[in-house]
């Protein structure tokens, strides 16, 4: 049964009497109709297509209906009594262009009806166009577009650390820059610290896991959060021996305690820390945008800067004050840079600070990504325009002799300009609706590919909204332009003289002929485009798939494992449990092995620790180099299988009574240890300590694939033993079906064991580049796309060509041509306009191959392989486009032209 809700909508738009007597009996025939042809209908695809035609017919029919009123109405007020007072002279002159436009319309759709080939082709070329780019478009505007939740968003930046030895960026700032930054900046209303975690609430028999939010001072107030209920976090919470509070989240404290107003005072045990709610947030706030803020803590902070400034670290988050830009804050923070440069050398020497824009920040790798597809579609949607101008400029030769007798008959140039408008007009409009459906199915195809970062604003609300159908008319009008004045070209050459010869299939006028050659080279040149592009990612790729990371990702399972701080505040306790669970899952049937660490490689983490040697103490005034960081057991080099190449592994040597001692990886052993063994030697830790070097491992990409090797330093995490870590177990096969046993033996130790983030590092490592995986598919797909398209057009060009000189074939056959000789004409004339939209492509190509820097791993923009592949596949798909009109054309009978002639 048809969905009626529909119709009753658009009947309430219309006049009632159209209603009664037009509208609600034409659509009780259609309904009938769809009902009827529903009943002979099996396939899933064509039940699918006949609820689009039923939807398509139902918004014509509205608008018909609608040019039933507005005639209507115009005749009443023609027709109105003489003593009636007419507002305008020229309102007959403006009625009769609307009838005009009425009539033009109507002409239209019965042209696209009597030409079903055209209309088909056309249609499914524009509706390709117009839905990607739509789809697109409403990623674009989901994700980079739509404003965030936040008062003047715009003005919300992101502070950044940039370490200038090693290059490394982090997305936080130390605690004694952040509080010397939040006391000299000048671009700044403030400067907020945040920063997430999770937790579990224990105030009831059912510990609830919470996501948490902290908090400074003044951070809520920057984010213009104001309480829905008390108060919000302010700067006597954030000192050091301040009573501890929170807030609770608005849909939390709905959810969770029914919306008790009486909650404000109350305390909650947080795991092993009680705090007494303050205030409830505003309704939906959360940071960031699409992330869950169940708690609102605030960060405690010291009132100076400490003396070890990088002993901690915070996000941070500023508003810029009115009138300043990002420029100018970028240049006050690398002032004060430099400042700390000065002031602190031994921690702050190579630190520089900078501001980016919240939406940057928080869009990450997927802007590009999405800037470029977007550009894609856009060529993609060119080349369809080029396409359907081509075949509007064929379609126009069987309807010279029409425009011949309407000049012959008087009509104005401007008159027959104005009807291929409205022609395009319509045409564009029915691909728009079905670009538009497309685009609904497409977005939210394009959402389930991308990366599912929790800090991408907008991802998860793709939709087809008012941008978005703003946007889609935009395309319709440019479409509606570039095809109505192609097609116009064969008006203008047109002369009333040429009415008997138009059907005599004379040739298109000159300027025709040069637009049609003009249109294919571009589509050639835009094709070639996307085949460079494409070809240089798919290279990418390929070196990114040959990387070694240094450790085996196969068949390795990695979690996150919180413990119960209540439970576990001792040392003792948490080396109990980990020794019985690693006891457990080692006795599960497959499990090889099982480590720890703090964190997993392939994701990211920058974590450094400065690097010194006590015998060789870095000079006064400079600050010791940064080396990575990473806490790991003996476990975890085993099963990610990361080679011993001196020395051995942690062991129960390193346990939390013995001297510290560190593993470091081969890039410090030739960097530090060039002529020596770094085995045995010491390096200095934080204060006085000094730790020894027990074993040398071999160089891991620990930030990305991209990342070359970094120097690594390993602790012991036999030592500390922390309450929530990162678990890797290797299985003999699939680990994903060990999942549920790894997971019972934990809770059997601990059922409050809060366990997460459960995912192979094969998973991990394939996500890491899913954003050049994705764009590389949807390139390629695009690229594909292109090439056919190009393909149809120099088709479409040769075969009229072949067309129009027929005669002059046949003659060369006569006279004694061979049909190789023919053959070879034809693939000429295609080959020079091939080879000038190559030569063209190939020029813009090059250009643009910069919007690819983000991407490309390995590999130039001027790859020499990657365009000589490009050219090939594009010159012999265009020579086989041309190949089947030069055979059509190598088969004309001599005979029959000269006795035609």
């Amino acid at each position: 049964m048809p969905d009626p809700r529909l119709a009753r909508v658009l009947s309430t738009l219309l006049p009632q009497r159209i209603v009664a007597d037009a509208f609600e009996p034409a659509w009780e025939d259609l309904r009938v109709a769809y009902l009827t042809r529903r009943q002979r209908l099996k396939s899933p695809l064509g039940m699918a297509a006949l609820r689009a035609g039923y939807l398509s017919l139902t918004i014509l029919l509205f608008l018909d209906c609608w040019r039933l009123a507005i005639v209507s109405w115009i005749r009443r007020e023609r027709s109105a009594p003489a003593g009636r007072a007419h507002p305008a002279i020229t309102e007959p002159k403006q009625t009769e262009r609307f009838h005009m436009f009425l009539y033009l319309i109507r002409h239209a759709f019965r042209q696209l009806v009597r030409e079903p080939a055209f209309t088909v082709a056309a249609l499914l070329t524009l509706a390709l166009g117009v839905g990607a780019n739509a789809a697109v478009f409403a990623v674009v505007e989901a994700v980079l577009l739509r404003p965030l939740p936040y008062p003047s968003a715009d003005n919300l930046v992101i502070v950044n650390h940039r370490d200038k030895q090693t290059g490394i960026t982090k997305e936080f700032i130390a605690i004694g820059d952040f509080l010397d930054l939040s006391a000299r900046q000048k671009t700044f209303e403030s400067i907020g610290a945040w920063g997430r975690g999770e937790t579990a609430f224990m105030d009831r028999d059912d510990p609830y896991r919470a996501e948490v939010l902290g908090v400074g001072a003044n951070t809520l107030d920057l984010l213009g959060a104001r309480p829905a209920l008390g108060r919000s976090i302010n700067a006597e919470d954030t000192r050091e021996n301040a009573p501890r509070v929170m807030m609770l989240g608005y849909e939390t404290w709905k959810k969770r305690y029914g919306g008790d107003p009486t909650i404000i005072g109350r305390v909650i045990r947080m795991e092993a820390t009680e705090r007494q709610v303050v205030g409830i947030a505003p309704p939906g706030f959360t940071f960031p945008p699409t992330a869950t803020t169940d708690v609102i803590i605030p960060y405690r902070f010291p009132t100076v800067a400490p003396a070890q400034r990088k002993n901690s670290w915070t996000f941070a988050i500023a508003r810029l004050k009115p009138g300043r830009t990002l420029e100018a804050a970028a240049t006050d923070l690398a002032t004060m840079s430099r400042q700390f440069e000065k002031e602190f050398p031994q921690q702050n020497l190579a630190s520089e600070y900078f501001p980016v824009g919240l939406r940057t920040a928080l869009a990450g790798n997927t802007r590009p990504a999405l800037v470029l597809l977007f550009a894609a579609v856009a060529v993609v949607l060119l080349i369809a325009c080029a396409n359907v101008a081509n075949l509007l400029l064929a379609r126009s030769l069987g309807r010279r002799r029409e425009m011949s007798v309407r000049l012959a008959l008087g009509a104005g140039g401007g008159r027959l300009v104005a009807q291929l408008l409205t022609e395009s007009l319509v045409l564009a409009l029915v691909a728009s609706v079905a670009g538009l459906l497309a685009a609904y199915w497409g977005s939210h195809a394009l959402v389930a590919v991308l990366p599912q970062s929790s800090d991408v604003p907008g991802l998860n609300d793709v939709r087809i909204n008012g941008p978005v159908l703003g946007f889609t008319l935009g395309i319709v009008v440019l479409t509606t332009l570039v095809f109505g004045l192609v097609a116009a070209l064969t008006v203008r050459s047109e002369k009333a003289v040429g009415v008997l010869n138009a059907s005599r299939g004379s040739s298109m006028g000159g300027r025709a002929r040069r637009a049609t050659s003009a249109l294919v080279v571009a589509e050639v040149a835009l094709a070639i485009v996307l085949l460079v592009g494409a070809g240089l990612i798919l290279r990418s790729f390929a070196a990114l798939l040959a990387v070694d990371p240094g450790f085996r990702t196969e068949n390795v399972m990695t979690m996150s494992v919180q413990l119960p701080t209540n439970r576990y505040r001792e040392r003792g306790a948490r080396e109990g449990f980990y020794t019985q669970a690693v006891a457990q899952i080692k006795a599960i049937p497959g499990v090889q092995e099982v480590g720890m660490a703090a964190v997993t490689p392939l994701t990211g983490n920058n974590w450094t620790s400065p690097f010194e040697r006590p015998e060789q103490p870095v000079g006064p005034g400079e600050r010791p180099p940064e080396v990575g960081w990473q806490l790991a057991s003996n476990g975890y080099f085993k099963a990610l299988q990361i080679p011993l190449v001196a020395g051995r592994l942690f062991d129960d040597r390193d346990g939390p009574n013995a001297p510290p001692a560190v593993i470091v990886s081969e890039a410090i052993q030739k960097r530090f240890f060039p002529n020596e063994s770094a085995v045995g030697k010491r390096v200095k830790l934080e204060g006085d300590q000094t730790a020894e070097i027990v074993g040398v491992v071999g160089n891991i990409r620990r930030a990305g694939l991209r990342d070359e090797p970094r120097a690594d330093m390993y602790f012991a995490f036999e030592r500390p033993k922390p309450s929530q870590t990162t678990l890797f177990v290797r299985t003999a096969s699939n680990p994903e079906k060990a999942l549920p046993a790894i997971t019972a033996a934990i809770k059997r130790f601990e059922p409050n064991a809060y366990v997460s983030q459960e995912q192979t590092l094969a998973h991990v490592a394939s996500e890491s580049e899913r954003v050049t995986r994705v764009v590389l598919w949807l390139l390629g797909m695009f690229a594909v796309t292109s090439l056919a398209l190009a393909a149809i057009g120099i088709y479409g060009v040769m075969s009229y060509a072949v067309r129009q000189r027929t005669r002059e074939i046949g003659t060369r056959i006569a006279l004694g041509a061979t049909r190789s000789n023919i053959v070879w004409l034809v693939l000429r004339q295609g080959a020079v306009i091939a080879a000038i939209g190559t030569a063209v492509g190939l020029a813009t190509g090059l250009g643009t191959t910069r919007f690819l820097s983000s991407i490309m791993y390995g590999v130039k923009g001027t790859d020499p392989l990657t365009l000589s592949v490009a050219v090939v596949l594009l010159v012999i798909t265009i020579m086989l486009a041309c190949y089947v009109p030069a055979r059509r054309a190598a088969s004309v009978d001599p005979a029959t032209t000269l006795a035609e002639q």
